[in-house]
């Protein structure tokens, strides 16, 4: 992808790769650490993954809710009218919320994937305490994976969806095209990935506070043919303020699977 870039400093950069080459070297230390240290020192709540916006979450769901029903419509019916048992990987899962408000409604079990260990805790002791829960009884959340998703390697063949929410702007290109790589391996036949992420105009935008990367929704669409999927819908989160990114939702589904 050949576009431009810049940082609230006013750094431009020419194109990508003259961003990504800057972090060469131990990227574990100059943009990973960096990301789950910000990530450490914030609230392990609702409002503290969505950067004091709690009051955010019913949209969110619901746009996410509506748009999982129409690229995911006949698993789920499956699931519903034959007791089909859909399995669900939630990445950058955070303290559970998307998991514990979206997947596990539909999903009989879901595991999580998140690097800042504080947050998984709580996450997990959400999702595995023995009070009642706002999902179907049997549902449950069944690994907690404290890992970077440039690290993880899914179980071949075991999720229906593994669902991508403000993650990969965490990851360089490199390592994104190698998780959704990894990602084909891990889906089952007719599985999905479906990917939320912040998006600006054109181009690429750093914020080297948490060490992210918004991207420019071309620049996601670039990425995802780069690893061999094709594009089965696309969705822009509706309801949410002015002034902050727009947020987009995509589905895709290895190339391969498409054309069989």
């Amino acid at each position: 992808m050949d576009c431009a870039g810049f940082d609230p400093d006013g750094k431009v950069f020419d194109n990508p790769k003259e961003l990504w080459k800057s972090v060469e070297g131990d990227k574990e230390k100059s943009w990973y650490a960096p990301a789950v240290e910000y990530w450490d020192k914030q609230p392990a709540s609702y409002d503290g993954v969505l950067a004091g916006q709690g009051h955010l979450n019913a949209d969110d769901i619901a746009d996410s809710r509506k748009f999982m029903r129409k690229v995911f419509r006949g698993q789920l019916q499956e699931a519903e009218s034959c007791g089909r048992e859909l399995v669900a990987a939630d990445c950058g899962a955070g303290v559970g919320r998307v998991s514990e408000q979206l997947l596990l409604h539909h999903c009989a079990q879901v595991d999580l994937i998140e690097p800042s260990k504080h947050l998984l805790d709580t996450a997990q002791r959400n999702l595995t305490s023995s009070g009642p829960k706002p999902f179907p009884a049997g549902h449950r959340a069944v690994h907690f994976f404290n890992t970077g998703l440039q690290g993880w390697s899914p179980e071949h063949q075991r999720y229906d969806l593994i669902w991508m929410q403000w993650a990969l702007l965490y990851l360089t290109d490199d390592d994104l095209l190698a998780l959704l790589e990894r990602s084909k391996a891990g889906l089952k036949p007719g599985g999905l990935v479906v990917i939320k992420e912040n998006i600006c105009d054109q181009g690429f935008i750093v914020d080297p506070e948490d060490s992210s990367v918004t991207r420019s929704d071309a620049y996601m669409l670039d990425l995802l043919k780069r690893a061999g999927y094709t594009l089965l819908g696309s969705a822009l989160q509706r309801n949410f303020p002015k002034g902050l990114f727009k947020v987009r939702m995509y589905a895709a589904r290895p190339r391969e699977q498409v054309s069989e």
